[in-house]
């Protein structure tokens, strides 16, 4: 089905490309999403259309605007200003032209050209002309070039305040020689060995020394707890700091009273006793009490924190085992961690031809002009239109020439706006829905690898003969024989989030029409669906790891993972908890201490050869931390594996043909001791499914 998916979307792409027509659906130009677009809303270098000077719109590339804020197509960009020369709209052209021949030919002017130039500065006025300004070429557009000397001016002196950083006033401007850009690309090019290579190779290695680290005995325990009373001491902190903030409001100052009218007190002013009306307090009573209903908040949070780890006190310690084996596991295997390299290069195969289908379909829509007016947009057209008809040297100009009126007034800004009809919107929907499917199927798979490695991992008695190899054998187990369970979990997936992306678009038709109660409606619905998909996102994960352990299809191994989180929900808690603290803490370890070294090591090297240290250090930690969240993917779903394989360790084999090692197989005799003395739990052993040379 998943082909079939990519077959459909690629066909869909060939439609609109115009490879193959379809009179349902028409083909599209990115040139019509990046050109600039005229005052008629012909596209500039792309509409083959014939201006009112008989000169194609497809020749002339590039969108000029005119005072009024009316752009017109022009064939190239102004590079220095020139006042004898300008641009102005189609029809005012046509009728200066025509006007000036009038003038020559009755003798008021001798020279054409002189009354050319004296039209074109009274059209000017009307704003209907534009004389040559430099300008510069962004995305198709002529930006004047003070405009851009403003902007980066501008700039320069926000960021110069905000950080006290000097930045060249020319850096937006891509024409300026040795400007912000250019020295950004010169640092770039300087310390791009020392960016990647501490961003990637040295950061994965430091996630290798932070597993080493897990695995010495006591760390791992005192960093936990040592997170976990740091919990329950701020949340106490914060209340009581609360508390004592809302007790010290309602004595100040001394005898206050917020009651109306005020009460008479008596206050001791230099020695002697005067009875007065009480002073009113700095704070009102409302203050106080939120403050004080703050205090109690967090109270009531630090003594609900306080029962939970109560509760799961004995389940940490099962934690602390499976994080610690799930170490084992990844040192085991190194290479495991470099999967997640595979699967964004998975996710860009298919997103190159994605982008492209997408950017025609987005093109395929109808172009309709738009407006964005300032709040003094509507007096300016008369006031400038009212100085051009007090104009009286000659005459001025004749409308000769009719035009339709722009579709904005006067000293609005002009910008094109899509239109697309139903079928652009499904196709659209079926787009986003292939990139659902695919993304959320590349992400399966990858989880299924990775349990399925540290499933064989657990399930081997003599661990001494697990390396790499074993992860190129489940690999292998993963894609040959669970291709089919990944697609059906990814699709359930992609089928919530096209879902969520329906109710998206329709909250935003709400929010245009003002329907409060769709709004509010439409709002629930999203948070729903939001809900549904994490619970799914967590179901599909558990689901794949019994899928690696048992080799049980999609459904049946959703159902089993179901009936193992409850069974197990507070040793799921407590493995979440735990795995959750050393995820952060290992994410901000890699990125911090990456970070440093290389900021410490590219000082002492080409500091001296870098205009901005800064740059590099920043670019060091971006990549670390996209390097520290693929560990921790990896991680994350390997802690989640080692618990299940523990149960299923635990629920279907006898102490002694158990495969649980170091802290999990102290923990496991534990806990069938107490299964033995009180019974339940998830040590409750089910009829076994599956023969132990089934297992992995």
């Amino acid at each position: 089905m998943l082909i079939a998916c990519w077959v459909a979307m690629t066909g869909l792409g060939m439609v609109v490309m115009g490879v193959v027509s379809s009179e349902s659906l028409p083909a599209g130009d990115p040139a019509r999403l990046i050109n600039g677009m005229d005052y008629n809303g012909k596209i500039c270098g792309y509409d083959d259309h014939l201006n009112k000077m008989n000169v194609s719109i497809k020749d002339l590339p590039y969108a000029y605007y005119l005072p009024s804020g009316a752009p017109v197509c022009v064939a190239e960009c102004p590079k220095e200003d020139d006042f004898s020369s300008f641009f102005c709209r189609y029809d005012t052209a046509k009728e200066i032209e025509i006007n000036a021949n009038a003038m020559v030919d009755g003798g008021y002017f001798p020279d054409f050209d002189a009354a050319v130039l004296m039209q074109n500065m009274e059209a000017t006025s009307a704003m209907k002309c534009m004389p040559y300004v430099e300008t510069r070429l962004y995305m198709g557009f002529c930006v004047p070039a003070a405009a851009v000397q403003a902007l980066t001016e501008a700039t320069s002196a926000a960021v110069s305040a905000h950080t006290g950083i000097t930045v060249n006033a020319t850096f937006l401007d891509p024409e300026t020689e040795g400007g912000f850009f250019d020295q950004l690309s010169a640092d770039l090019d300087t310390a791009r060995v020392y960016f990647m290579g501490f961003g990637t190779i040295f950061a994965m290695t430091l996630g290798f020394v932070y597993l080493f680290f897990l695995r010495i005995p006591g760390v791992l325990c005192l960093m936990l707890w040592g997170i976990i009373e740091a919990i329950q001491l701020l949340l106490l902190g914060l209340g009581g700091y609360m508390y004592m903030t809302s007790e010290n409001w309602k004595k100040d100052p001394e005898y206050c009273s917020n009651l109306i009218p005020p009460p008479m007190v008596t206050m001791v002013v230099n020695g002697t006793e005067v009875e007065d009306y009480a002073p009113p307090c700095l704070h009102s009573d409302p203050e106080i009490n939120g403050v004080l209903y703050t205090g109690y908040f967090f109270g009531g949070c630090a003594a609900i924190w306080f029962i939970f780890i109560c509760c799961i006190r004995k389940r940490i310690q099962l934690a602390i085992g499976c994080v610690k084996e799930a170490a084992k596991a990844m040192a085991a295997m190194p290479i495991i961690t470099i999967y997640p390299v595979f699967q964004v290069i998975g996710v860009l195969i298919f997103l190159i031809p994605w982008t492209v289908y997408m950017t025609y379909l987005a093109s395929a829509g109808e172009v309709t002009p738009d407006c964005l007016c300032p709040p003094s947009a509507s007096g300016m057209g008369g006031t400038l239109d009212s100085l051009a008809n007090q104009a009286t040297m000659y005459g001025g100009y004749n409308r000769t020439v009719e035009e339709p009126d722009d579709t904005c007034p006067d000293g609005c800004i002009m910008y094109k706006s899509m239109t697309y009809t139903g079928n652009m919107k499904w196709a659209g929907l079926y787009m986003m829905f292939s990139w659902f499917w695919t993304s959320q199927f590349v992400i399966a798979v990858g989880q299924l690898v990775v349990a399925m490695s540290v499933s064989m991992w657990y399930f081997t008695k003599d661990k001494s003969t697990v390396g790499n190899k074993t992860f190129f054998a489940a690999a292998k187990k993963a894609m040959y024989y669970h291709f089919g369970t990944a697609a059906f979990g990814s699709l359930i997936i992609a089928i919530i989030k096209t879902i969520r992306v329906v109710v998206a678009y329709l909250q935003h038709q709400a929010k245009k029409s003002g329907n409060k109660m769709a709004q509010a409606v439409l709002c629930a619905i999203q948070c729903c669906m939001w809900c549904l998909e994490k619970c799914m996102k967590f179901l599909n994960k558990n689901a794949y790891i019994q899928t690696a352990i048992f080799g049980y299809s999609f459904c049946k191994a959703a159902r089993k993972a179901f009936f193992l989180i409850l069974r197990n929900i507070l040793r799921i808690a407590a493995v979440a908890l735990a795995s959750e603290i050393v995820l952060v803490i290992g994410k901000l370890f890699i990125m911090s201490a990456t970070t440093f070294a290389a900021y410490t090591v590219m000082q002492s090297q080409i500091g001296d050869q870098l205009n901005f240290l800064w740059w590099p250090t920043l670019l060091t930690c971006f990549i670390s931390y996209f390097t520290a969240e693929m560990f921790n993917e990896v991680f994350g779903m390997a802690i989640s594996t080692i618990l299940q394989c523990f149960v299923a360790d635990e629920e279907l084999y006898q102490p002694n043909d158990r495969f649980a090692s170091g802290d999990l197989g102290a923990m496991i005799k534990k806990t069938q001791t107490e299964h033995d003395k009180m019974g339940g739990g998830a040590a409750v052993a089910p009829t076994p499914e599956k023969k132990e040379e089934d297992l992995p």
